[in-house]
């Protein structure tokens, strides 16, 4: 196994997935929630938007995309850890991603072991 720092995103994600595939499909929705409020309170979030190193409408647009990827392959995403990794963190979507698993790690999920793999993968 690769050093911690030397692990790219989607090995990351892998990883993540391998350790806690029961925690994906909650992951999954909260990551779908997550884009949804984005998208339905658009005008707000865009008002409150910081120094953020995505505009807001590259942000939006990552999350749609995020969205529709698990909307197109939940089922295959929930189930292997291959196709998590590869389509939620192929493209820049993986900012939105691993954004999401930090904040579902820290806000929704109570499994402290997934939190500590979050806190030590993605922190």
């Amino acid at each position: 196994m690769k050093p911690l720092n030397q692990l790219t995103s989607t090995e990351k994600a892998r990883t993540l997935h391998r350790l806690f595939p029961k925690e994906i499909p909650t992951l999954l929705n909260y990551l779908q929630q997550s884009c949804k409020d984005l998208s339905d309170n658009r005008e707000q979030h865009r008002k409150n938007w910081g120094q953020e190193y995505f505009t807001f409408d590259a942000w939006l647009n990552l999350a749609l995309q995020t969205d529709l990827l698990i909307e197109k392959h939940r089922d295959q995403l929930a189930k292997s850890c291959h196709v998590f990794a590869d389509q939620l963190c192929f493209s820049y979507t993986v900012a939105f991603v691993n954004r999401g698993i930090i904040q579902y790690a820290s806000r929704v999920c109570t499994d402290e072991k997934f939190k500590l793999a979050v806190e030590l993968l993605y922190k």
